[in-house]
Parts: C-alpha cells; sequence; structure tokens
C-alpha cells in the first residue's frame, strides 16, 4: 500500500497535510526517527522506508539523486519556488506537482497538474473553494499575463492573528466581489495567470532588493544560474557583512559535479554538508567564476550579476527543509579581487579609495568597483 512520509515539523503546517494525507486514504504514515532529516539520510529513509508519497521542499531536493529512489511514486514540492532544471530532474519517472499555500490559508491553496520536464512549473489552480486574486497596489486586478500580489479567499482563510489587531488589519482585508462578509489574505507573493489559468510564482514582493538604484528579484539571478549545466542548485542573497561596508549580492552555488551522496550527513550539521572534506570533494567543487560571470553578464543586467560566488557541497535547510539564509557562509570578496598591482599615484589614490569604501584589503588596477559591490 501507499506509505507517506511524515518530513515536516509537527510545529509546521504542511505536517497536517501530511498526516491528513496518509490518515484520510488508509494509508501508512512514516514516521522517521528523531533528529535532522535531510541529504543523503532522506533519500536512504524513503529508500529504507520505501516511502511513496512525500511533501518535500525544493532546497532539500537539490541534495538527492533521484537514481535509487523508484519507490517514490508521487512527489509534491512547495513551500519554495520549484525550478526547471529541479523539474527535469525529479518528474521523470513519477507524478510529481507543484503546490503553493501559506499557512494563513491552511497550508495549500493551490496545485498544479502532473510536471513534465521543461519551462518553469507553475503553481497551478485553486483548489476546490479556494478563490486566487492577482492585483496591484491599489487592489484592482491586473491584466491577463501581468504580474501582481497574490490575494486569496475560502473557507481555510484564517480570521487574523491572534493579540495582533495591527498586522491583521494589513494583511487581512474585505475580498471584493466575493460573499457578504469574506476576507482575503494579502500573501505578499507576486503570481501572474498563464493563458490556460495556471499561476505562475516570481517571488516575493518583500524579497525585492535595491542595487545600484535598481530593484531586483534574487530569483532572477537563481534562475539564471541553474540554467548553467555546472550548477545543480543556486542561492543568491543581499549580504552587509560589514557594517561600514556596502550591500553586496553575493551567490550560493552547488556544483553539478559535486554528487549528491558526497555529503556526509552530520547530526549537527542539518544542511547535509560533510564533516570530512576530501580532495576529490574539493576538486568536484571549483567552478570558473570568471567564466561563469561572463555568462551571467550576456543574460542578465551589470547590476544583478553578483559580486561574489561561493561554492558549497549543498544549501543549508531548516528543520522544514527550506533555506537557512542564516547558516550561508560569509564570503571572502578579497578572493574576488585581482592580482594587478596599481602604478602610478592616481591609481593608487583610486585603488585606496575603492578599498576604503568597499571594506577591503586591497583592490587591484583592473577590477571593477561595481564588480566588487560597489553602489
Amino acid at each position: 500500500g501507499s506509505r507517506v512520509l511524515q518530513l515536516a515539523s509537527p510545529s509546521f503546517d504542511a505536517s497536517v497535510m501530511e498526516t491528513l494525507m496518509a490518515l484520510a486514504t488508509g494509508a501508512t504514515l512514516v514516521v522517521p526517527e528523531p533528529g535532522p532529516l535531510a541529504g543523503p539520510l532522506l533519500g536512504e529513509t524513503i529508500a529504507r522506508r520505501r516511502v511513496s508519497h512525500a511533501l518535500i521542499p525544493p532546497t532539500a531536493l537539490t541534495g538527492l539523486e533521484p537514481d535509487g529512489l523508484d519507490c517514490l511514486r508521487t512527489l509534491i514540492v512547495g513551500g519554495e519556488a520549484c525550478t526547471a532544471p529541479l523539474t527535469a530532474r525529479w518528474a521523470p519517472g513519477r507524478r510529481m506537482v507543484n503546490a503553493y499555500g501559506p499557512t494563513e490559508a491552511t497550508a495549500c491553496v493551490t496545485m498544479s497538474a502532473p510536471l513534465a520536464p521543461g519551462a518553469t512549473p507553475p503553481i497551478g489552480t485553486p483548489l476546490h473553494g479556494v478563490r486566487a486574486h492577482v492585483l496591484d497596489t491599489l487592489l484592482r486586478p491586473v491584466p491577463p499575463g501581468g504580474t501582481g500580489e497574490l490575494y486569496v479567499a475560502g473557507p481555510g482563510v484564517a480570521q487574523g492573528y491572534l493579540g495582533r489587531p495591527r498586522l491583521t488589519a494589513e494583511r487581512f482585508t474585505a475580498e471584493q466581489g466575493g460573499p457578504r462578509g469574506s476576507r482575503m489574505y494579502r500573501t505578499g507573493d507576486l503570481v501572474s495567470r498563464t493563458p490556460e489559468g495556471s499561476l505562475l510564482y516570481h517571488g516575493r514582493a518583500d524579497d525585492q532588493v535595491k542595487v545600484r538604484g535598481f530593484r531586483v528579484e534574487p530569483g532572477e539571478i537563481v534562475a539564471a544560474l541553474q540554467a548553467r549545466p555546472e550548477i545543480r542548485a543556486a542561492a543568491v542573497v543581499l549580504r552587509q557583512d560589514d557594517p561600514a561596508g556596502p550591500r553586496r549580492l553575493v551567490a550560493y552555488l552547488v556544483p553539478a559535479a559535486y554528487p549528491a551522496e558526497a555529503a556526509e550527513s552530520d547530526p549537527a550539521s542539518p544542511s547535509g554538508f560533510p564533516t570530512d572534506r576530501r580532495p576529490e570533494a574539493e576538486e568536484a567543487e571549483k567552478i570558473d567564476t570568471a567564466a561563469l560571470r561572463t555568462a551571467l553578464a550576456r543574460v542578465l543586467p551589470d547590476h544583478m550579476v553578483p559580486s561574489a560566488f561561493v561554492s558549497v557541497p549543498g544549501l543549508p535547510v531548516t528543520a522544514n527543509g527550506k533555506l537557512d539564509r542564516d547558516a550561508l557562509p560569509a564570503p571572502d570578496f578579497g578572493a574576488a579581487t585581482g592580482d594587478t598591482a596599481p602604478e602610478g599615484p592616481a591609481e593608487e589614490t583610486l585603488a585606496a579609495l575603492f578599498a576604503e569604501v568597499l571594506a577591503l584589503p586591497s583592490v587591484g588596477a583592473e577590477d571593477s568597483f561595481f564588480a566588487l559591490g560597489g553602489d
């Protein structure tokens, strides 16, 4: 019979979906041993316990290989954006669907049809009873194909936040054109509607950052990185490790050459980062960042090309399988500078000023102020 994995923490809303998916259908609920479940340990658990159905966040999937997991017949991804490369790896040979939903609307409000390798997968269409509105900043419906903020309404939408009336007023509002007294929840997610009626996810409205005066959606940079064959997974964050220094875009890369099973599980490291770095692993992690920067410059504006690239064996995840941004290592921006020494008083003065403003030990004569994170 079917066997459903209980991956999410009981304190996380997705755990309710997992539990009911098993108990409401007569399937077996597979409860793993206590402790972090990520990286190779997750794959071993799925294979050993013969899990047939699982809800796994995309970041957690990047640390697994589909090979050897034929028992996993239905894979639901959710909690984070699902990318085309991830779908291409996992959709063949199984039923893979993309689910979406905030806690404030009871875990899941939309779900896609079974995915196939190809373009960026949609988050699907509203479930029965759910009403999805794509609105602009004035709460007006956006034209077909346009991008707006997603508002959801229906029986699963909460009444508000307990004891937080101000936040409730910010996130919950009366539903326009809905049943009398109905409310809708402002998700903060940017979406568009396809001609077929499915919703495409474009990132968080509050994740957009300003770089050199331009508004940047990190998800667009991640998509460009993950389209590269040498990269298995990527994350992009805006960092300011030195309070006196500038804010810089940093890309974290999981090389495709680094095998998922090479990351040895460590109870103290739920991300699945290996504790014993072998020479072959170090070699596998090397990515030609100069070539990568050139390739990105062909498809992205200059201000969207990250200032630093950090290779990691896997993206760190929280107990719920989502990307743990706080666990990402600080980059060495000094490593991005060249070794061509400035010549003459003018170049030396300018290089010293650049180094001071960018909080770097030194700047080479051929280094770009903007590529190093200048604003």
